[in-house]
């Protein structure tokens, strides 16, 4: 029997990717390039009422980020949380157990230890039962790709079957307010996902929380993803704020070509992986349409970047690369 879904269709747009995504543990700037599709959560964690007002939980999912790379054949997910994942009473300390949760009988846990557990189910063939299980699997906290075992009590938590180490790719998880998120990777995914026609689309299960986290609740969310190769995608919309550096890779310098849609504040900056501004390109009132802003780089060490346009109206992030 086919299983209802949740959530509305979702599309992505199809390409290869120039290299390999790379997780810092922050979901929306590790997701932000062309062809990703952000799924909007729309049901939150309940909280407890004798918590803290504006307690936002670390089971809360905000977004999920998903990228198919045909170059090369992985499948990346990012989970973004509105808090730190794993954070169950939203205090601010992956692990800390805040008085009212105790109070109710509940514990955070450290490092997604013991029931904790952030993991998908995926289901490629979309015949109703689940390929395989990744995340963290709960009673053990540690990151794995299994089979799926149907019929579990808390689907997919504690669904977990025998390992497929030909699936498992790399993750990042990291107690932390600068890394607040949870991605991985699926290796081989040409194996369980036939992509080469115009629209290929899978099913998911997602699952954040905790048996010992009494007073917060999970989040649990399931839904279906399509891909459509990008020689048929529509063209971008009007409206929306580009912002694109040529050349990349680069040494020293690079430009960065800008778009606006409207006229606005404008805040256009450098940061490396450890969220450390390096360089502020522009900052205040810019006119609508297409500007160029150079980025010298001469000072910096090699390594991956990311300029973050931020707009009225939006957000985006590109990614460079500075190879000397």
């Amino acid at each position: 029997m086919r299983k209802h879904l949740m959530s509305s269709l979702c599309v992505l747009v199809l390409g290869p990717a120039a290299f390999a995504l790379t997780f810092t543990g922050d979901a929306a700037l590790d997701f932000a390039l062309t062809g990703v599709v952000v799924e909007l959560d729309g049901l939150d964690v309940g909280i407890a009422s004798d918590a803290p007002p504006n307690t936002v939980s670390g089971w809360d999912l905000d977004r999920a980020y998903f990228h198919l790379d045909s170059n090369n054949d992985q499948l990346n997910v990012g989970f973004k949380f509105y808090g730190i994942a794993g954070d169950a009473d939203g205090d601010g300390v992956e692990g800390g157990t805040a008085p009212w949760l105790a109070g109710n009988f509940g514990i955070d846990l450290p490092l997604l230890a013991q029931t904790e557990s952030i993991c998908i189910g995926l289901d490629f063939d979309q015949d109703g039962d689940y390929d395989l299980v990744a995340g963290t699997g709960m009673f053990d906290g540690v990151h794995r790709v299994s089979t799926f075992l149907p019929g579990t009590p808390l689907m997919p938590a504690d669904a977990f079957g025998l390992p497929l180490p030909q699936h498992q790719g790399p993750h990042f998880f990291s107690p932390s307010a600068l890394t607040p998120d949870y991605e991985l990777t699926l290796d081989n995914i040409s194996s369980l996902l036939l992509y080469d026609g115009p629209t290929t689309c899978f099913d998911y299960v997602f699952f954040a929380g905790s048996y010992q986290d009494n007073g917060v609740g999970e989040d649990y969310k399931y839904g279906t993803i399509c891909f459509t190769d990008e020689n048929v995608a529509a063209e971008e919309p009007a409206g929306f704020d580009l912002i694109r550096a040529y050349p990349n890779p680069f040494n020293p310098g690079t430009t960065l070509s800008v778009d606006l849609a409207a006229t606005g504040p404008v805040e256009l900056a450098v940061f490396n992986l450890g969220g450390q501004r390096v360089a502020t390109l522009a900052k205040g009132l810019m006119p609508a349409g297409a500007h160029e802003l150079r980025f010298e780089a001469s000072h910096l060490p090699s390594g991956l970047y990311l300029a973050r346009l931020s707009t009225a109206s939006s957000v985006q992030v590109a990614r460079l690369v500075l190879s000397k």
